[in-house]
């Protein structure tokens, strides 16, 4: 079961909220109540509750409780484990594995709110993270955050998020894809509520490319002020507000808050949608070739995973992932707990694919792996780790 990196039950949607409201507000407001930032929400999203949304607030003492319980329930294993995967894939250092404190101290410090949609729960955070400087504290950040996950309410009474979440629960690159159509939306929410107190509309801030630029740039800030948090935890929780937000303003300029609506009837399969939203609404959609049941048996299947051309692109850069229609990363434990890795790709094209194998070989061999590599058409396997025995096996199927 793959894990789901930022899934939608978790308080850990702010990875750069403080940086981009830095960017955008130039004026405060006094924080308003929860029924006036209600019909805020609706009043900019276009939508109307259909029920009452149950709220809660939580001194900011108990969030690193809450952090720590949805984390370990939003993983098919423990986070040792998970920071085990990451580290087979290269996506951290195997030093960085154990790091669940620094990603709690990040998260903690960037949660304002948040929407729970399993339990149709609200939570407000009564006190402000102490890494909010004095001058920040002037500015409207309960109103915008507030605004924001209540427009994840309604999301959720009107399109089920929490329903298609769980049906991706196995999809790694699939479930990514899906929480940026829904941070995207929000966040798009959020900051026509911070544009109205400069008096600029909706329609003002899509007009051009000023929105993901500040966002962009409030995650290149987060990214180099972080304290040796993996980067790899920085741009995942980036994703969704960078790449989503570029996705929903385009929907949103092909056709208002309606057409934005029309996304979640048939959401993007794979982060490939999102980061090429032209492709998406030409109708040219790329679901994952793979599935997530490992190529034959195994035993101590650790997991299986859809790494998408996000993670590609991570790993390799752009260029090198672009073309991708597909992959599968099995990772297996051996009888030590150390991990083999088998990787299947498939690419639009033989070029496309002798690319991304050029790219792979290389970065493999600068991590100090000795990995087999293997083209086959627009097809490249690759396996490394523990077990030679079975990545010979995976190499000659």
């Amino acid at each position: 079961m793959a894990p789901v990196p930022v899934p939608l039950t978790e308080p850990m949607r702010r990875p750069f909220i403080l940086a981009a409201l830095l960017l955008f507000v130039a004026a405060g407001a006094l924080a308003g109540s929860l029924e006036e930032q209600k019909q805020e929400a609706v009043r900019i999203r276009g939508l109307s509750f259909i029920h009452d949304v149950k709220a809660i607030s939580i001194d900011r003492s108990e969030l690193p409780g809450h952090l720590h319980r949805q984390l370990m329930a939003s993983l098919p294993y423990s986070f040792a484990d998970y920071g085990r995967v990451l580290a087979a894939l290269r996506l951290i250092d195997t030093a960085q594995a154990a790091s669940e404190p620094k990603l709690l101290d990040l998260l903690e410090q960037q949660v304002l709110a948040f929407y729970d949609p399993l339990t149709h729960t609200y939570f407000a955070i009564r006190q402000l993270p102490n890494a909010i400087p004095a001058e920040a504290r002037q500015l409207p950040l309960e109103d915008a955050v507030a605004v924001h996950e209540l427009t994840h309410a309604l999301q959720d009474q009107h399109f089920s998020i929490g329903l298609k979440d769980y049906g991706l629960r196995n999809d790694w690159d699939g479930s990514m894809a899906l929480h940026a159509v829904i941070e995207g939306d929000a966040t798009l929410v959020m900051m026509a509520k911070l544009a109205s107190v400069s008096g600029m509309t909706l329609d003002d801030l899509v007009s051009n490319d000023m929105l993901v630029s500040g966002l962009s740039a409030a995650a290149a800030m987060m990214r180099s002020d972080n304290d040796g948090t993996p980067r790899y935890f920085i741009d995942q929780l980036a994703f969704p507000y960078v790449q989503g937000s570029r996705f929903v303003i385009e929907a949103y300029r092909r056709g208002g808050w309606k057409a934005v609506n029309q996304i979640y009837a048939d959401p993007p399969r794979s982060t490939r949608d999102v980061m090429h939203p032209e492709e998406y609404f030409a109708g040219r959609r790329t679901a994952n070739a793979f599935t997530t049941q490992p190529p034959f048996a195994v035993q101590r299947l650790l997991t299986v995973e859809h790494l998408g051309e996000y993670h590609w692109s991570f790993l390799l850069g752009g260029d090198n992932a672009r073309g991708w229609r597909g992959d599968r990363a099995t990772i297996v434990d051996d009888a030590f707990c150390q991990p083999t890795v088998l990787v299947e790709t498939r690419w639009e094209s033989p070029q496309r694919a002798a690319a991304f194998r050029a790219a792979y070989a290389s970065f493999l061999d600068k991590q100090g792996i000795d990995a087999d590599l293997v083209q086959r058409g627009s097809d490249v396997d690759v396996a490394y780790g523990a077990d030679p025995v079975l990545a010979a096996r995976f190499m000659k199927r």
